[in-house]
């Protein structure tokens, strides 16, 4: 069904938001090269760990930007 009204362009302003961190954009990178990974907060904060520029990330920091991704349906919900 077609949006309406102010919230027609909604879905892309969400998706834009989503894709404008870095951090986000590196969780994407790692499931696009193999969704059939974990998508766990423990799993994908280790991953990023052996990233340059992502050494020292937190768990809390994954989570957030995680569910970012999520909100807007740019991840699988597990």
């Amino acid at each position: 069904m077609p949006r309406f009204g102010r919230d027609r362009n909604r879905i892309h302003a969400d998706e834009t938001h989503a894709l404008s961190h870095p951090l986000r954009l590196r969780i994407l990178e790692l499931f696009a090269r193999d969704r059939d990974r974990s998508l766990s907060v423990a799993a994908l904060t280790a991953d990023l760990a052996k990233t340059p520029d992502f050494e020292h990330v937190k768990e809390g920091e994954v989570n957030y930007h995680r569910a970012c991704l999520l909100d807007v349906n740019l991840l699988p919900a597990e």
